[in-house]
């Protein structure tokens, strides 16, 4: 195995840990936003507050650290360290400034805003919400030096630091719920600000260690300064007009019964941890590897690890759609139902979760696919593609809310995934040539029948074993355990037997990283 595939597989296993960890934390803050305000008015008016700052102008933030990573990579190989130290300074000072001058324009328009935008929420929804955008806003301040950050430790081969940064996030968050009495909802308004910038001061002592110097420059004539900007402006509009899907979701769901907003919102964050677990940890490690591959002319490793990226999400988002099919419901009720998240709640969260899922594929695939596009510095073709498919995903939300509620905005945001990743692969293959995905197509049959084995043995198992205990939570947990161990047993069985390489191979890699870690414990 290759010096870049041992630390691709290495970096990988150890993001895939951590972001467990951190999603676990944001899993626990979702359930206890959950338990104190259920799919209340109040937790409605607080994510719609969220809206504008962190869909839009965090589109335009996470832009410019995406764009960043490829440049700060051809700097690094092209020239020296030091001038990348530079140039990772310079975009800080540089993002905050513009970052604050928004913030305080955005708070002072916030009652225009939600009055323009959120028709469909009554008065006192309204006057709520505006009043939490007022907070909400500042938070991008943090959002936009915190992806710098990242994107240097990313660049700099840290990947276990900007995945860690959710820790005293949700922490935060998960104390002002605590403070409902004393604060209520402002309280967890001004926790998300505090949240991030203590991500911020959690990153800034890695950063600085691998060679982060912050100096005060405001040359805007810098080179790659100004090709930063070039290559931001289509990622933006490619990233926001994606994340349009959400805007879009909540803007109809606003005129749906009480509860729906909130119940996209609760299914949208058990999908983060879901699928989000695999694709951002595999596409934050190959992103830079990428990146650096194009900038040294590797062609024929980019191509390879693009590939190897792909199936490896198969072979994991597959079974995790199936499984998510299968026991959505027991899932949101182990997850949220407790508190005043009731069993409606959950019938809406369920039903949302179930049409999220579809999906997942096509969600990890598409990021896999537009971070390519990046790291070879083509920031047009997914912008492009993004807004064809962001109006498709519109026309089938008017269509799909009539007859499915909320869960037809679900079920539109997954068919959307899927025509973009047609989109992207069709511009990436003009772009560098043919990409052979036979080996794709292989991977995919085979996860597909795997997959059909594990639901298969789940029905079975959950029709022969109920396990009840005096406690609803330990019965919930057990069971779902007990479902969950079989279907991975079932799963995996059948990708051994059809010796899937990419299966093994990462199962071999993964079983060499564990032992060196356990050699390492006992030293």
């Amino acid at each position: 195995m290759s010096d870049s595939a041992k630390k691709i597989t290495k970096a990988t296993f150890f993001v895939i840990i951590t972001t467990i960890l951190s999603k676990l934390f944001g899993f626990l803050r979702e359930v206890v936003l959950g338990a104190f305000y259920g799919t209340s008015y109040k937790l409605d008016s607080l994510i719609a507050a969220q809206l504008l700052p962190g869909v839009f102008f965090a589109s335009i933030l996470a832009s410019f650290s995406t764009t960043f990573i490829p440049i700060y990579n051809e700097i690094l190989v092209k020239e020296s360290k030091e001038k990348a130290s530079r140039f990772a300074s310079k975009s800080l000072f540089l993002i905050v400034i513009a970052a604050l001058i928004v913030a305080v324009v955005g708070s002072f328009l916030s009652p225009f805003i939600v009055k323009t935008i959120f028709k469909g929420f009554d008065e006192s929804s309204k006057n709520l919400t505006w009043q939490l955008m007022r907070i909400t806003f500042f938070y991008i301040i943090f959002l936009g030096a915190n992806f710098i950050l990242q994107g240097f430790l990313q660049s700099n081969e840290n990947f276990v630091v900007p995945v860690l940064v959710g820790l005293p996030f949700n922490v935060i968050i998960i104390f002002s719920a605590f403070l409902k009495k004393e604060f209520d909802i402002y309280g967890v308004a001004v926790a998300f600000v505090l949240g991030y910038f203590s991500m911020v001061l959690f990153q800034m002592p890695f950063a600085v260690k691998k060679g982060f110097k912050f100096k005060l420059d405001i040359n805007l004539r810098d080179p790659y300064i100004i090709k930063l900007f070039k290559l931001v402006l289509p990622v933006f509009i490619g990233s926001s007009v994606m994340s349009l899907n959400s805007f879009v979701d909540r803007y109809l769901a606003s005129f749906l019964p009480e509860g729906s907003i909130s119940a996209l919102n609760f299914a949208d964050k058990l999908n983060g941890v879901v699928y989000g677990i695999f694709s951002s940890s595999i596409s934050a490690v190959i992103y830079p590897y990428l990146s650096r591959f194009f900038s040294s002319e590797k062609k024929e490793e980019f191509k390879k690890y693009l590939v190897l990226s792909i199936n490896s999400l198969i072979l994991i988002m597959v079974p995790i759609t199936a499984a998510v099919l299968v026991l959505s419901r027991e899932i949101v009720q182990f997850v949220y139902e407790r508190g005043a998240f009731d069993s409606r709640s959950t019938y809406l969260t369920s039903g949302a979760l179930m049409f999220f899922s579809l999906g997942y594929l096509g969600y990890a695939v598409r990021e896999i696919l537009s971070r390519t596009f990046y790291s070879i510095q083509d920031t047009l073709t997914p912008m492009k593609n993004g807004i064809l498919a962001v109006a498709i995903n519109i026309v089938l939300n008017i269509v799909l809310v009539k007859y499915l509620k909320h869960r037809g905005l679900a079920l539109g945001t997954s068919i959307v995934a899927y025509v973009s990743v047609f989109l992207l692969m069709r511009s990436l293959f003009k772009k560098i040539g043919k990409i052979d995905l036979k080996s794709s197509m292989i991977v995919f049959v085979k996860a597909l029948f795997a997959s059909f084995v594990m639901v298969i043995s789940i029905i079975l198992v959950k029709n022969l074993i109920q396990i009840k205990t005096p406690v609803t939570f330990i019965t919930k947990v057990t069971n779902l355990l007990i479902w969950g161990f079989v279907g991975v047993i079932s799963y995996s069985t059948v990708i051994y037997l059809l010796k899937i390489k990419e299966a093994q191979w990462i199962l071999e890699n993964s079983i060499k990283i564990i032992k060196k870690v356990k050699g390492l414990a006992v030293k």
